[in-house]
């Protein structure tokens, strides 16, 4: 069932990044400091497409294989969490707003 929520409350799924991996967030904002508008967009975009990958691969094994390798299944979870980290650090540079996150559903994949 769809469920409108706010945008602090969906914002702060993205924040959950700093608790679960605080040394690639920092490492990211760090990267990003030297990077435009134009350039963090574009490696947040990298990062989802690395993650659909990933995930895709990973579902694969899974229907193939009956699981998924373990290579797979780490490489979608770094994936997933390189994924939040840039769009944790690309709304806080006002990258992301509360409406196209809304309009997607939240999700990366």
């Amino acid at each position: 069932m769809f469920h409108l929520a706010s945008f602090d409350e969906i914002a702060g799924v993205a924040h959950g990044i700093e608790v679960t991996n605080p040394n690639m967030v920092a490492r990211i904002r760090r990267a990003a400091d030297s990077l435009n508008r134009y350039e963090i967009a574009a490696r947040l975009g990298r990062a989802i497409t690395e993650a659909a990958d990933a995930a895709h691969l990973r579902d694969f094994e899974e229907a193939e294989f009956g699981e998924a390798s373990a290579d797979a299944i780490v490489d979608c979870e770094y994936q997933d969490e390189l994924a939040a980290a840039w769009s944790l650090v690309a709304a806080e540079h006002q990258l992301i707003s509360p409406e196209t996150i809304i309009a997607h559903d939240g999700s990366v994949h």
